[in-house]
């Protein structure tokens, strides 16, 4: 009776039984928090299975609308392979919802250079993996918080110019 439920009738009352299959838990805000960094730190390091062993085999890694697009660890193997020595990838926020099982984490993935992929990475999980990647990014200094800074900066849209 694995999952399922089973009814029982007897001469007085119906008696429910209820697989005893324990129900996966899922991950905790912390252990979210360790899957995510598992990623920065398998990409950081070129340890493509340190990065794989975080998404589920049939993960979908993808950046809307359609700039990149890869499905499972056949395809998402190779591309985690191509990063080179100059790579990183460092958090700043992760947020985390553990009753959907599905958090986001801002990011820069950076070249080695002046100017990274600073971005938003939105993650749902199955069975405690990321089972999908999507990633929202723009291109900005590799400083964070010169990418955050407010003054000195000629805003390409602000109060002055909107309609």
């Amino acid at each position: 009776m694995r999952g399922r439920r089973a009814a029982l009738w007897t001469a007085s009352a119906l008696v429910v039984v209820l697989s005893c299959e324990p129900r996966p838990r899922g991950l905790t805000a912390a252990e979210f928090r360790q899957l995510l960094e598992s990623v920065a730190r398998g990409w950081s390091t070129r340890d493509t299975e340190l990065a794989l062993s975080s998404f589920h085999p049939d993960a979908v890694y993808m950046e809307p609308p359609d700039l990149q697009y890869y499905r499972g660890h056949d395809q998402l193997g190779p591309y985690f392979d191509a990063l080179e020595d100059r790579h990183s990838m460092v958090f700043h926020q992760i947020w985390f919802d553990e009753a959907s099982q599905s958090g986001a984490a801002e990011y820069t993935f950076s070249g080695g250079g002046e100017v990274s992929d600073v971005g938003v990475a939105v993650v749902q999980l199955r069975d405690g993996k990321i089972w999908f990647w999507r990633e929202y990014q723009r291109k900005g200094p590799t400083d964070f918080q010169e990418f955050l800074r407010v003054e000195g900066k000629e805003w390409e849209w602000h109060i002055g110019n909107y309609p």
